[in-house]
């Protein structure tokens, strides 16, 4: 399900959405448990126990289809052939030093746990807003033009870099658009549309 996801809504837009609903859910828990004082004694089972219970299923629907998978394939995408194993042992071992901490930092900072990871969940919004761009459609050979040395720091300013790279039919997508479009008749190559057709993968993506 999360595969078929991000090939409808792609990477940047699904980790938005999941940071805004996770958020959302976390800063619920928080006030709730905080109020209520869960933490140090049983509570009624009222409206807003009943409430806390199903923002917690909501939670693993906003964390599962977000961030709960596509760090994993962002990571093996956007990195060179010659760190992706380095970086992916990063990866995974910052996810699961964070486990850890989850773990055993909850009976110590209560419902304060609730409030920090609903602060992590709004500076990932703002993190993935500004400089996480889209790779849904980008191949491989392409990633360079989106995290290379010479690329923009800024989403936005990696998306036109991108544009215009395609436009001059200097991504590999491009490249293969304009190879589609060779017909060879009666031994001449002739190019049919090609540069229209880059334009009509480049507006569609954006």
């Amino acid at each position: 399900m999360l595969l078929q996801n991000l090939q409808g809504t792609g990477r940047r837009s699904a980790l938005l959405y999941g940071s805004a609903g996770a958020g959302f859910v976390l800063y619920y828990l928080a006030a709730y448990t905080k109020i209520s004082g869960s933490f140090d004694h049983q509570v009624q089972r009222d409206a807003g126990a009943n409430t806390a219970v199903v923002m917690i299923y909501f939670f693993s629907i906003f964390y599962g289809f977000s961030w709960n998978g596509i760090p994993w394939i962002f990571a093996s995408e956007v990195m060179p052939n010659h760190a992706r194993t380095f970086g992916n042992m990063c990866v995974v071992c910052f996810q699961w030093v964070g486990q850890f901490i989850v773990v055993y930092s909850t009976p110590h900072t209560m419902w304060g746990t609730f409030l920090f990871f609903g602060m992590c969940t709004t500076v990932s919004f703002i993190a993935a807003y500004l400089f996480i761009p889209e790779t849904k459609g980008i191949q491989l050979e392409d990633m360079d033009i989106l995290f290379g040395p010479e690329a923009p720091i800024f989403a936005k300013a990696i998306h036109a870099r991108y544009r215009e790279k395609h436009q001059a039919g200097e991504t590999a997508a491009a490249r293969e658009a304009i190879a589609d479009n060779i017909l060879i008749k009666n031994g001449v190559i002739h190019l049919e549309g090609a540069r229209d057709r880059c334009l009509k993968y480049v507006s569609g993506r954006t």
